[in-house]
């Protein structure tokens, strides 16, 4: 009988070890939590900035161009306080080969940030969220595979009944959208570019860590979001570019259609989650 509170004290003892190794400052909780609120408010903050025909009045792209630009001013002037002018000019002349590396996952997350518009407008927020965390068993998979993380029986039946519950979401969602079978509904265009955001945000997260460890551990980190930022405003030109909108995109009517309150309020906040996660994340990882 005496045994048991000392297995019982031991259990407790590794479940908080394992706390503070997932959080080891007050710091890193306030971060997580926010990144929760700003990631669940960002679905419904999207969907309310459609109009009364379930459309955008808006650029989506130029909303995504401007949500990069304000980080990157905010990463280059944390950058420039922390260095001074003359020692950032060396650090960026010496590592033009990590800003041109930073292009592979600024694409990557230049396509995930335009088709999160693209796939609220034909899932309700719910559906778009639970769908979307698929991608939580794509990346376990490809850090096993990779980096030879190996993970618990617990992380594989955690991800077994995620995998589950996204299946059964989905045939609810296109059972209640077409009368085609069953099958056929898994292989729906909405669901395909569901897939792609989530294998652009897998690979995006796989190949920045390699930078952070590889090519870039010796880059100070808000340089590093500097160059990935640029280069994020440089995709997301492109692709105004290439849609014949990089002039329209900027006229007086279009910045004060993004400016009305119900935009320009999930403007600053759609991306902010994840500039959030990504300085937050990076350090953990990096340290």
């Amino acid at each position: 009988m005496a045994e048991q509170p000392v297995a019982a004290s031991a259990e407790t003892m590794k479940q908080a070890h394992g706390c503070a190794a997932l959080f080891p400052t007050t710091g890193t909780v306030v971060i997580f939590i926010s990144y929760m609120a700003l990631f669940i408010n960002q679905g419904l903050l999207v969907t309310a900035s459609k109009g009364a025909d379930d459309q955008y009045h808006y650029n989506t792209v130029t909303v995504v161009l401007l949500t990069e630009l304000v980080k990157l001013c905010v990463s280059a002037c944390l950058h420039l306080h922390s260095t001074g002018l003359k020692e950032a000019y060396g650090q960026v002349y010496g590592n033009v080969h990590v800003l041109a590396l930073y292009l592979v996952p600024s694409a990557l997350y230049c396509l995930y940030n335009n088709l999160a518009f693209v796939n609220l407008s034909s899932y309700d927020p719910t559906t778009y969220f639970l769908l979307l965390q698929f991608r939580v068993v794509v990346t376990g998979v490809i850090f096993q595979v990779l980096f030879q993380k190996r993970l618990s029986a617990m992380q594989w039946i955690s991800l077994l009944v995620l995998t589950g519950g996204c299946v059964l979401k989905q045939a609810g969602f296109m059972s209640k959208q077409t009368t085609t079978s069953l099958a056929s509904s898994f292989f729906s265009g909405s669901l395909l570019l569901i897939m792609l955001q989530v294998f652009s945000s897998c690979f995006a997260g796989v190949y920045n860590e390699y930078l952070l460890k590889k090519e870039g551990n010796q880059v100070p980190l808000m340089l590093q979001n500097t160059f990935m930022y640029l280069d994020s405003v440089l995709c997301n030109g492109i692709v105004l570019a290439a849609k014949g909108e990089l002039v329209t995109a900027f006229s007086v009517d279009a910045l004060t259609s993004i400016g009305h309150w119900k935009v320009g309020g999930q403007c600053v906040r759609v991306h902010s989650a994840r500039c959030c996660s990504s300085s937050a994340t990076t350090r953990r990882w990096a340290s």
